[in-house]
């Protein structure tokens, strides 16, 4: 709400801008979480995070960029669906698995861009 309609949520008593500065704050640190449980996995380096990356922004497109759960359905959907492209598809191993994603990106963002859970945003002008 303080991030949507600020005025609404301070008419209500929510200070805005701390709630909007606690969100941050929480994103940071998880993001530094997953940064700390990952770094043993992958080497370090400056695109450490790419492929987590890339997975993470397919699921969301996949889900729909406005909807959590979408997010969350997208990225079980994403690595169901990669995994079976790799197994029963030939001459994709790990190596191709990256461009799945991105093919996989490129063809929601075509077919449907809101996602499977999103809906289109449509304002008068």
């Amino acid at each position: 709400a303080a991030a949507s309609l600020p005025e609404s949520a301070r008419l209500v008593g929510i200070n805005t801008s701390w709630m909007i500065a606690l969100g941050w704050g929480m994103a940071s640190s998880i993001g530094a979480i997953a940064g700390l449980l990952i770094a043993p996995v992958v080497f370090l380096e400056p695109n450490m995070m790419g492929g987590i990356l890339l997975y993470g922004f397919a699921a969301a497109v996949l889900g729909g960029l406005t909807s959590p759960l979408g997010a969350v359905v997208g990225g079980f959907l994403v690595g169901v669906f990669e995994n079976l492209v790799g197994t029963y598809i030939p001459g994709i191993g790990n190596e191709l698995k990256l461009p799945i994603a991105l093919a996989l990106i490129i063809t929601v963002l075509v077919i449907k861009p809101s996602g499977l859970f999103g809906r289109a945003i449509v304002q008068r002008v």
